[in-house]
């Protein structure tokens, strides 16, 4: 492993000096609210890849993937909580089909608490891996059986993400996989109406085709506008990924051509996430790696015109080991908070780390450490926001809950400056 690198190629990117004067000292926690906490009540074998949904309350839901709880390979669980951080209810299985795997959820939240899961299931659509989903009230009662979400069933449709607008519609998008890597792959995508019925066919997001595309994720604003972010690579070694995006009006048209996301084009740039506010302004966080330097994570603001609000930029500033995963969010207003595993900078393995930043864009106080106990690998994190901007973290750490890996979350204070109040910089 590389251990610390400085990188010409990331000059240009905008390091606020305050984060410096503390990348070497003590990680500020990040206005915390609680201790942090273990999610999964079932212990057994691992549970992995956790997303989470918050709505305009604060009250939030955490799904993951479970191995062998439902009796068969895995399936997908999940808990609710009040915005007080306590349960409501116990853990509780999302998917019903439970022959093979069910895995890798999404989920998203509306504004009166009702949520909708999405995940890949093996097999259950005659072919492959499908997509399938599952609603839900605010009680946290199932609205209906679950469903499929792809009508195209050959091949495997994997890796969704799901977001809603402020009335409940949401849409869904995955990733359509042939079974030979001579054949492009695809990014497609499904709308919904608040009351879970389809609203058209299901559509292809990328307008090019001839090159791999994968790791989508999706974003809406309040009016039901959004915007999906993936990665296409040019399949080969010569020609390594980029981030692009496709806005959508609320109708489902497209709003302009395709777009690339990230300036830089040396290296990989891959594996996005994406978060817009109640106006459809949105913020893209990527994985970036130029070799040899270690992975680091990078940032570009957009207008609700999908016009870029400033330069790309870097988000960490700690550039010791690997910075990958990113999760980002936004509250009502534009604040926005970026999360992402960080090789080495806990002490231990890996870490996860955060930074909040202001509707301008502006850094508010420098990065900080997420996970408190470091005795463990902290990886895979996923952010929510509420309207007001506090937020909880959630993600997967290996035998801190006796078994194999576990699900974690954190709860913190809105997206306002707190370290900068706290050390006397403001």
């Amino acid at each position: 492993m590389v251990n610390e690198v400085t990188d010409p190629m990331r000059t240009g990117y905008l390091v606020p000096l305050v984060a410096i004067a503390f990348a070497s000292t003590a990680w500020p926690q990040g206005d915390p609210l609680g201790a942090e906490f273990r999610v999964n009540t079932y212990t057994t074998n691992s549970q992995r890849f956790p997303s989470v949904a918050a709505d305009p309350s604060g009250n939030f839901v955490v799904v993951w993937t479970s191995y062998t709880q439902d009796g068969s390979s895995s399936g997908v669980f999940g808990q609710r909580y009040a915005s007080s951080g306590l349960p409501l209810g116990p853990e509780f299985r999302v998917n019903t089909h439970t022959t093979s795997f069910q895995e890798r959820p999404s989920v998203v939240s509306d504004p009166s608490g009702s949520f909708v899961v999405v995940w890949s299931s093996d097999g259950q659509d005659g072919a492959s891996f499908g997509i399938f989903g599952q609603r839900y009230d605010s009680a946290g009662a199932p609205v209906g059986p679950e469903f499929r979400v792809n009508t195209y069933t050959p091949d495997a449709q994997v890796d969704p993400s799901v977001a809603s607008d402020s009335l409940g519609n949401f849409v869904v998008v995955w990733e359509s996989r042939k079974p030979v890597f001579k054949t492009s792959h695809g990014i497609f995508g499904q709308r919904y109406s608040s009351t879970g019925a389809p609203l058209g066919p299901e559509f292809r997001v990328n307008t090019y085709s001839a090159n791999f595309t994968f790791r989508s994720a999706v974003a809406a604003d309040s009016a039901g506008n959004f915007v999906v972010a993936w990665t296409r690579s040019g399949g080969y070694a010569s020609t390594p990924p980029d981030v692009f995006a496709q806005r959508y009006a609320s109708t489902g048209a497209p709003l302009g051509p395709e777009f690339r996301v990230n300036t830089l084009e040396f290296g990989y740039q891959q594996r996005p996430s994406v978060a817009s506010d109640s106006s459809g302004n949105f913020v893209v966080a990527w994985d970036t790696g130029p070799t040899p330097a270690p992975w680091n994570i990078a940032a570009q603001r957009f207008a609700d015109t999908g016009e870029p609000l400033g330069p790309e930029f870097r988000v960490n500033t700690n550039q010791v080991g690997d910075k990958r995963s990113p999760s980002v969010a936004s509250d009502s207003a534009g604040n926005f908070v970026v999360t992402w595993e960080s090789e080495y900078q806990d002490g231990n393995l890996e870490g996860v780390f955060g930074k909040r930043y202001g509707s301008a864009g502006e850094p508010l106080g420098p990065e900080f450490r997420v996970n408190t106990q470091t005795s463990s690998a902290e990886v895979d994190p996923s952010v929510a926001a509420d309207a007001s901007g506090r937020f909880v973290v959630v993600w997967q750490s290996f035998i801190k809950d006796g078994s194999s890996y576990g699900i974690f979350a954190q709860r913190f204070g809105p997206i306002v400056p707190v370290e900068l109040m706290e050390f006397g910089l403001e």
